[in-house]
């Protein structure tokens, strides 16, 4: 009996460090999966850092929709508050300023470098269909005015225009970087919509 039973020990305890031995280490498949994961996360990853261009046009998409809420926002119970974008003369800076009648509330630089601007009043089609017509540029700044409910008053360029259906901001002409303020004052990335 004790022969059987120090045979029984013997076996499981071989068995567990058969086990223990199996356990240690990676498969060859889970090392090829690891490697696979990793290369589809650097190629998806690496599109974003080689295109500056893209990551420029949506990081201006998105200071522009930012400044603009804000202006909507300090507008309400005042008069004459303004949002105007203004690029330097060489286009790689964009000025994006939030001012109101007694001066400056706010104001920022982004980089704008490869990035095209240009806008339009009351034009709601898609900026990838009708380019907008007139180019934002340092002689040409656009210029959008809040009423003090919050909604858009006279905008666009020099004394501006009465807004009926919307404010667009063409971004090198590409819808998914265009953006658009509805006649209430609200900004928001894309198309006008009709």
């Amino acid at each position: 009996m004790q022969i059987l039973d120090a045979l029984t020990t013997r076996r499981s305890v071989y068995a567990r460090q058969q086990a223990m031995r199996r356990a240690v280490g990676f498969t060859i498949v889970e090392i090829v999966v690891a490697l696979v994961l990793i290369g589809v996360i650097a190629a998806v990853t690496m599109g974003r850092f080689t295109n500056s261009n893209a990551f420029n046009a949506l990081a201006t998409q998105g200071q522009i929709i930012s400044i603009i809420r804000a202006g909507q926002q300090s507008s309400l119970g005042r008069e004459g508050v303004s949002v105007t974008l203004t690029p330097n003369a060489s286009g790689a800076e964009l000025t994006v300023e939030l001012a109101e009648t007694g001066g400056t509330i706010e104001s920022q630089a982004i980089n704008a470098s490869g990035v095209s601007l240009s806008g339009d009043v009351n034009q709601t089609d898609s900026c990838e269909v009708t380019a907008g017509v007139t180019g934002i540029s340092s002689a040409s700044p656009m210029t959008i005015r809040f009423g003090e409910l919050g909604d858009l008053d006279n905008s666009g360029f020099g004394a501006g225009t009465a807004v009926t259906s919307a404010v667009r901001v063409c971004i090198n002409n590409d819808s998914e970087f265009s953006v658009c303020v509805s006649p209430a004052g609200f900004a928001y990335a894309g198309d006008c919509d009709a």
